[in-house]
């Protein structure tokens, strides 16, 4: 006998609603939760109503091609069905964002031209996209005349000629080309010549700029707020230039940069208005009384965000100058920084008590004991990464989420006896490797 509907078990669950009677907000909120080929396919042919709602100014403002969870032909599929309804989300869309499968796709086709009546558009993201080079680019500038936010990362055809191209976009105040292997100081040149002013200049792993290139971006881009740089090919001079003609500097990065000395600390030191600090890989020839004089000198009250990665130089004294330096961090990365112990954690944690994310991983000489009052000390903590410290044990960690049901727990020393997967702790610890921190 079937059974009926009453008797079916999700009949108990099901409730009886009259979609003409929730408001148009209502049905619009829902609808921004599924996917956009989900609202494109599926959502107009439901109903008339659905059908005015799925093209509506709030879910098509951001255009998003990047879906990874889903095999590579589906997505495609999706921007080919895309242009069909170009006329009714194309003057809506402000960000378009594209992953190396989809970019690809559309850039080598006839329907990349379809795609370009996205006129309106102020944020364009071809992160991966080998198809894109100078010619692309020159097609999406005169087709695209509002960008103002361009992510080039990782697409290995951009080269010098394309930042000529990319220095006519008369908007644009955020360029990302990081991960483009073939741009030189002469690409970077051309941006530095630009007529309007960029506010974030992104340029992780590109080899092969140098002092030169970047100290003239500096001199002519005054306004520059974001600054990202990576490579053996930096000195001193660049850090100088930099702290010196961009007054308004928030965000700065800096990795690989290993000939880097003393100098590049104090001409940080001063620099109250930043809010993120990264070094990362940068020498060995910085010493820990320029690190401490980085913090001691005037603090950077309004530090957010602090990581200081594989430098042997911060010891103790380092931790103890940034606790009291800079109390109104959120985020902080002291990662392979070997040399800190216990004592200057604690006091850390006591001292900036807005911590959201901490992260000390390979600090071998850390036994843990500062974990004990962390849930007191650290009230907004959301993040823990502990991994290869060899002396924090696994009750330890265990009686950390036991105090803190919020906070996801980091770490490569998993004891499964102590944490069951099927019990409360498996959504609030991660299993890493090495690999994911190199």
């Amino acid at each position: 006998m079937e059974e009926s509907e009453s008797d079916s078990p999700s009949s108990e669950y099901a409730i009886d609603v009259n979609r003409k009677k929730l408001p148009d907000e209502i049905w619009l909120h829902i609808f921004s939760f599924l996917p956009q080929y989900t609202i494109l396919a599926v959502i107009p042919f439901v109903c008339r109503l659905f059908n005015s709602l799925a093209f509506d100014f709030s879910l098509w403002r951001k255009i998003n091609l990047k879906y990874s969870n889903y095999h590579p032909q589906f997505m495609i599929a999706f921007t080919e069905v895309l242009p069909f309804v170009i006329d009714r989300v194309s003057q809506n869309a402000r960000y378009l964002l594209f992953n190396e499968t989809t970019g690809n796709h559309v850039f080598s086709s006839n329907i990349r031209w379809m795609y370009y009546k996205f006129s309106n558009i102020v944020h364009l993201d071809v992160s991966e996209c080998c198809i894109i080079n100078a010619r692309t680019l020159n097609e999406i500038r005169h087709h695209c005349t509002k960008i103002e936010t361009l992510v080039l990362n990782g697409c290995s055809e951009v080269d010098d000629e394309a930042m000529k191209v990319v220095s006519k976009f008369v908007h644009l105040t955020k360029l990302d080309i990081s991960e483009c292997p073939r741009i030189t100081d002469r690409g970077v040149n051309f941006i530095a010549d630009m007529p309007c002013q960029i506010l974030h200049f992104l340029s992780y792993d590109v080899q092969w700029i140098s002092d030169g290139g970047i100290v003239n971006l500096v001199i002519k881009q005054t306004n520059i707020e974001t600054l990202v740089l990576h490579g053996r090919n930096l000195t001193d001079l660049t850090v100088i230039a930099a702290c010196q003609c961009l007054a308004n500097l928030k965000h700065f990065r800096i990795s690989f940069c290993t000939e880097l000395t003393d100098n590049s600390m104090y001409a940080l030191c001063g620099k109250t208005g930043l809010r993120r600090l990264y070094l990362r890989n940068i020498t060995n020839q910085v010493s820990t009384g320029a690190f401490n004089l980085l913090f001691r000198y005037k603090p950077l009250l309004n530090l957010t965000e602090l990581g200081i990665c594989h430098a042997d130089a911060v010891v103790d004294e380092t931790v103890n100058a940034i606790s009291s330096g800079s109390p109104n961090l959120k985020i902080i990365y002291l990662n392979w920084c070997t040399e800190v112990t216990d004592q200057s954690i604690f006091n850390l944690i006591t001292s900036c008590r807005q911590l959201e994310l901490l992260s000390v991983h390979g600090l071998a000489k850390l036994k843990g004991s500062w974990l004990v009052g962390i849930d007191h000390f650290l009230p907004k903590l959301k993040h823990l990464l502990i991994p290869f410290c060899g002396g924090i044990s696994n009750n330890k960690i265990k009686n950390v989420l036991l105090r803190n049901k919020h906070v996801v727990v980091y770490s490569n020393k998993i004891d499964y006896r102590v944490f069951p997967l099927g019990q409360q702790f498996s959504n609030h610890i991660k299993q890493v490797t090495l690999e994911d921190f190199l």
